[in-house]
């Protein structure tokens, strides 16, 4: 078994040691966080640098939806362009695996004494979580290989945080990550029958688009980022809508197209995922192959690959869809003759801007 195929069987627990973590008294002191900020409910800024940045999304689904400005932010444009948007009713949420991130310091070095920042990271001893004001650690164990575990905890994090920030109970949110697990290990333990089509129907294309709506858009970017880590593909994460913007002309039979089409943030809220399964039939007609992973039933069609996916609540869609897209990437890469998670060029931790 790869390094990287270890910590994808390591999530399911992982995820659960957060569930865990995060629902006993005081995990995430309110009264700390509203002493950062003057004002509450705040402007929340959530900043990180690639899956960091990714799992942020979910999250700022969820708080828009319940009326708080939230932003997502990638930490370099944050530090070289934007600081003076950071003002004091703004609640700065920074995201990093390692800690130790290049931007990650360097926007922690701009701030000096007056920052309060609220970490997320893994690395406990690392330098964001020694100098934020409030650190929420991930628990995902030592992760070696590009993120798998430190994504899905991430997620689960920040999903824990927001209902504290919008003052709601965190019950259905447990329920929801309960299910969510339970998905996990079924997956897990179907991997060779779920893959294996999937890497047939999938061959070797020159380019892959990416593209969900709303809070999936956290698969989208995360699972294009994987096939240029692991795969090494081209692929481009983009929006549903923007895709029939233009984009649209690009479909080619040599292409392959991954659609997350989900239910809405709470159950039952089809009308997004109507638009997304209307775009699936729309790229097919044009002489598209589409992957399509959908919780909404879906006659298939013709150069059309369907994975049903479990119903989710509250943004967390992404803890299951993220986790088919690491199986078929690995897979990609050991078809390919490639150590699965290897970097080749960059560093686990990247350290040069």
């Amino acid at each position: 078994m790869s390094q990287m195929m270890e910590e994808i069987v390591q999530q399911p627990a992982a995820v659960a040691a957060v569930r865990k973590f995060y629902t006993s008294p005081g995990a995430i002191p309110l009264k700390t966080l509203r002493k950062l900020v003057r004002h509450w409910p705040p402007t929340v800024v959530f900043t990180g640098m690639g899956s960091s940045l990714n799992a942020a999304l979910p999250a700022q689904a969820f708080l828009t939806a319940h009326g708080i400005r939230t932003l997502v932010w990638e930490t370099a444009e944050l530090l070289h362009h934007h600081m003076k948007a950071l003002q004091p009713d703004t609640l700065l949420i920074a995201v990093s695996q390692s800690g130790e991130t290049v931007e990650i310091v360097r926007l922690l070095d701009h701030l000096g004494k007056r920052r309060r920042v609220v970490a997320v990271a893994n690395v406990e001893a690392s330098t964001l979580a020694r100098r934020a004001s409030l650190l929420l650690p991930m628990l995902a164990g030592k992760q070696t290989s590009v993120s798998t575990k430190t994504y899905s905890c991430a997620v689960t994090v920040l999903m824990y945080l927001a209902f504290a920030i919008a003052r709601q109970s965190q019950r259905s949110l447990t329920e929801s990550l309960m299910h969510a697990i339970e998905a996990q290990e079924q997956i897990l333990e179907e991997h060779d029958v779920l893959t294996s089509p999937t890497l047939e129907f999938f061959d070797d294309p020159p380019y892959v688009a990416l593209m969900s709506r709303g809070a999936d858009l956290a698969s989208v970017y995360q699972g294009a980022l994987m096939f240029k880590e692991v795969a090494r593909l081209a692929a481009e994460p983009i929006s549903a809508a923007q895709f029939r913007h233009g984009p649209i002309e690009i479909i080619n039979p040599a292409h392959r197209y991954i659609i997350f089409a989900r239910q809405g943030l709470k159950k039952g809220s089809a009308r997004t995922a109507k638009l997304l399964l209307r775009l699936a039939r729309d790229i097919q007609a044009h002489g598209g192959k589409v992957l399509l992973l959908t919780d909404e039933p879906f006659d298939v069609i013709p150069n059309t690959r369907l994975i049903p996916v479990e119903p989710l609540r509250w943004c967390l869609g992404t803890l299951v869809d993220v986790l088919h897209m690491q199986l078929l990437v690995h897979d990609l890469a050991l078809r390919a003759g490639r150590e699965p998670g290897e970097f080749w060029i960059a560093d686990g931790v990247t350290r040069t801007e």
